[in-house]
Parts: C-alpha cells; sequence; structure tokens
C-alpha cells in the first residue's frame, strides 16, 4: 500500500501552482510592455523619418529655386530622406507656394482632402516667366505640386539636349508633366524683383500611413511633417 501523500510533496506541489498562477498574471503585462516598446520604436522611427525627408526635401527646394529641374531634384532628396522605409510607404509628398513661413499645407493640395492638382493647368501660375500672376485665387487655386510614391522613379531628360524628350518633369514643355501645377520656372528667386519682397517661400508637406504591429491600441495613424522654406535669393 501507498503510504500517505508527505508534507513536503504537498508543499512541493503547492508552490508549482503558485508559480503557474503568478506567471500567468505577469507574462501578459511582460509582453504587452514588450509590443509597446516595439509599437512606439517603430512609430518614432517613422516619424523621424518622415521628419528628416521634409527637411532634406526643402533644402533642395532652397538651393535649386526656380530651375526647371527643381522639383526632380526636390524628390531625388526626399528619396534619399526616406531611405530608411521605402518610398513605398509614403501617402504622397506636396511642393507647394507658401504665402509665408507659417503657412499650412492647403486642402486643396492634399488629396485625402479632396484636392486633385495633378494634371490641371489650370491649378498653378502660367508658365511664362514674364506673368507672375498666379491664375485664379483663393484655396482653390493654390499653386502646389502633388508626387505619389510611382513619381519618384520617374526621370528627367533634358529637353535641350537634340534627340531628348520629358514626359514627366518639365514643365515648360507639356501641361501632362507632373510639375505643372506649380512650375519651378515662374517661382521669384530674386530680392525686390517685380515690386516684391523677395524670394518665394517653398512649402514641403509629408505624409505616411503608419500600420501598428499588433494592433492593441489602434491599428494605424497619419504621420506627417511639413518644412517651409524660402528660395535662395539670385542677383537681379
Amino acid at each position: 500500500m501507498h503510504g500517505a501523500p508527505s508534507e513536503g510533496s504537498h508543499q512541493r506541489r503547492t508552490e508549482r501552482g503558485t508559480t503557474l498562477t503568478e506567471a500567468a498574471f505577469v507574462t501578459l503585462p511582460f509582453f504587452l510592455i514588450i509590443f509597446g516598446i516595439l509599437e512606439m520604436g517603430f512609430l518614432f522611427r517613422n516619424y523621424l523619418t518622415i521628419s528628416n525627408t521634409a527637411a532634406e526635401a526643402g533644402r533642395a527646394a532652397s538651393v535649386y529655386g526656380s530651375n526647371v529641374d527643381a522639383d526632380f531634384q526636390i524628390l531625388r532628396a526626399a528619396e534619399h530622406g526616406v531611405a530608411a522605409m521605402g518610398v513605398e510607404q509614403l501617402d504622397y509628398l506636396v511642393v507647394w507656394r507658401a504665402t509665408g513661413p507659417d503657412d499650412q499645407v492647403p486642402d486643396a493640395c492634399r488629396p485625402d482632402q479632396g484636392g486633385s492638382t495633378r494634371f490641371h493647368p489650370d491649378r498653378g501660375r502660367s508658365i511664362d516667366p514674364a506673368d507672375d500672376e498666379p491664375v485664379g485665387s483663393g484655396e482653390t487655386n493654390r499653386e502646389c505640386n502633388i508626387y505619389l510614391p510611382g513619381d519618384f522613379s520617374l526621370n528627367y531628360l533634358d529637353p535641350a539636349n537634340p534627340g531628348t524628350k520629358t514626359t514627366h518633369f518639365g514643365c515648360e514643355n507639356d501641361p501632362d508633366n507632373v510639375d505643372w501645377g506649380w512650375c519651378p520656372l515662374v517661382r521669384e528667386d530674386a530680392v525686390n524683383a517685380n515690386g516684391n519682397t523677395g524670394p518665394d517661400f517653398v512649402g514641403i508637406y509629408v505624409q505616411m500611413n503608419h500600420v501598428y504591429l499588433t494592433g492593441f491600441i489602434q491599428s494605424e495613424s497619419t504621420l506627417s511633417s511639413q518644412k517651409i522654406v524660402r528660395i535662395e535669393p539670385e542677383a537681379n
């Protein structure tokens, strides 16, 4: 016959049960903390990447000013800034004529707010550099170019070289080109030119949709950053 369980055996079983109960209470909060750290880490990384993208694009906008390939160079700078997560993660990038350093990107220049300036030649300024007046006025006619992720792969071919033609960038040639909405050629880059007080302000707005890994808190959120710079002045 088996003897009665010893007091030590009963105590060990009790301790194992207590350990399992404690582990059940501790494990869930532990993993929640770990996943929370991962979520915030990826969120912070993407936020910094978006901010860096806007900053680098803004520097390019200031340097290239009214060069015909200004927006092409802006996208190259933005592509470098967003390299940590990839261009395909962006929703869009906007280049717009800001009214000043405190301006905000207009809704008319944001696809998610109903704006659509792509392929609309009546949206921006005249491409005639001698005509410094905007076509129309007000929020619905803000001068801007919207660039989607696929636009980063478009090429710029210099129309000054024989046998080449641009069908993507180069607003002086074709109103279907992506930089037509605010043609770089009409961006003011001179101080006190044509009665203005100085070079144009260029706004850069970048937006992405951040998807959370676990979805414990929420499934996704919108991250955005904007930078407003003034074109480096050229001599009159």
